[in-house]
């Protein structure tokens, strides 16, 4: 009998830093643990990123797939109109019809995608097996147990009261938080009909990236109130962030070890935008007696590098860059990191035992900032409040209080005591071969 053998297709929104970074390493978790005798194909799908360059690096080939797009950030590519993903039924329809194309052309055994609907959605209308990783278990289970901390900032008036009068609430209304407007993708659910998607009508954030295995990205130490309402093909695998494979440029170091003040990360990542970026700049310009070494990372998703240079005002203090900078050594590098909530940003802050003030963009993130603050490892700053004199008041408790630092600390022990990307591999060739064993069988 000839040796058994799997194509996987790995399909990703690679316009987000954090989705590729997390696609490539379970990749090659993957790939490395591959059976003796099983002849493994991998094959990445995009449709345009800056940062293909990742993928090919960890050798890995790369098929193209319609529309072709520019990559810069998935909000632009897919025109986001909030709360709907996708600024029209066409955008939507032509990335799952590009994604029908590309299977019935690769035809592979496994669709492994990250939080990408048009993949999940065009994998199932062909009956394609499907794997995907998560940043939070995205099932009711979980919504309605626990999941969010603190009542969203999207809703202004309640986010005014006490935190811990908004975490009772919160706590009260969880399982109402599932009829909110973002849970009902109205444009998406009409595409999908359109492309052969066998139910009409909106489409659920729950059901439009749901797979046959379902891969969370982050500690269960978080979710254990709510861990054992999951069904059994919701797994979580452990944090997976960037790697510490590369070196700092010496210019940056150099800045963070300047003087005697302490060193501090600026980063929104590839999803965050330009006013919090520039807001978290004017905290760190607008007194000159603060003493500190500040690095800015402009991503070219948010804004350009000079916008970012006319807000920092030639401040002898910031070093603005639109470089593209390992992470892990960065956050290592600093004593306090000012991030947006992206899962692989907070976790690459925390696994090196460093805190955090930080803003949400949605609710994902301020759950990942929710869980840190509620550690004792950070202080997340809400969105209406994201101003230059909070941003720096609440450095300064940070910088001032030494239990914050003892606290990432930690956590950090806590997170480094999972390999996020081992465990998911290993999960996945369960899946894998186990599917194989019953297809024999039957």
């Amino acid at each position: 009998m000839a040796p058994s053998s799997t194509h996987l297709v790995v399909s990703v929104a690679f316009q987000d830093a954090g989705d590729t970074t997390r696609a490539i390493a379970i990749a090659k978790a993957f790939r490395d643990s591959c059976p003796p005798g099983h002849a493994l194909k991998i094959s990445f799908l995009s449709c345009g990123s800056r940062f293909e360059y990742k993928i090919t690096n960890a050798g890995f080939d790369i098929v193209p797939a319609e529309p072709r797009v520019k990559g810069v950030s998935v909000a632009h590519d897919l025109g986001w109109d909030f709360p709907e993903f996708f600024g029209s039924e066409d955008i939507a329809k032509n990335f799952i019809n590009g994604q029908l194309v590309a299977f019935r052309k690769l035809q592979p055994d496994v669709v492994f995608h990250g939080m990408w609907a048009p993949a999940s959605l065009a994998a199932r209308i062909l009956g394609i097996r499907t794997i995907n990783f998560l940043p939070v278990p995205l099932h009711p289970g979980s919504f309605a147990n626990g999941l969010i901390r603190d009542l969203p900032d999207m809703m202004p008036l309640f986010t005014r009261l006490p935190r811990p009068m908004r975490q009772r609430l919160a706590w009260w209304a969880s399982p109402l938080m599932v009829k909110a407007p973002i849970f009902r993708q109205h444009r998406l659910g009409a595409a999908a009909a359109a492309c052969g998607w066998p139910i009409t009508g909106p489409i659920s954030l729950f059901d439009m990236n749901m797979a046959d295995l379902n891969l969370v990205n982050d500690h269960p130490v978080f979710h254990k109130d709510y861990i054992h309402k999951l069904p059994e093909n919701i797994v979580l695998t452990g944090p997976l962030y960037a790697g510490n494979d590369a070196e700092l440029d010496a210019d940056i170091v150099a800045h963070m070890k300047r003087s005697g003040g302490p060193a501090v990360l600026v980063t929104m990542g590839s999803s965050g935008t330009e006013d919090f970026l520039f807001e978290a700049i004017r905290a760190f310009t607008m007194n000159k007696e603060d003493n500190w070494n500040v690095v800015v990372l402009a991503s070219p998703s948010i804004c350009s590098l000079s916008k970012a240079l006319e807000v920092a005002n030639n401040d002898p203090r910031l070093l603005v860059t639109d470089r593209f900078i390992p992470a892990p050594a960065a956050h290592a590098l600093a004593d306090i990191s000012i991030i947006h909530g992206g899962q692989g940003t907070v976790q690459s802050s925390v696994a090196v035992g460093k805190p955090i003030v930080g803003v949400a963009l949605q609710i994902e993130q301020q759950t990942n900032l929710d869980n840190v603050m509620n550690a004792g490892a950070g202080i997340r700053v809400q969105r209406q409040n994201w101003k230059g004199k909070n941003i720096r008041q609440a450095v300064q408790t940070v910088l001032n209080d030494p239990k914050y630092t003892a606290n990432a600390r930690i956590l950090a022990d806590q997170i480094n005591d999972m390999d996020g990307a081992q465990t998911a591999a290993d999960v996945m060739w369960n899946f894998i071969l186990d599917d194989e064993e019953k297809r024999e069988k039957a």
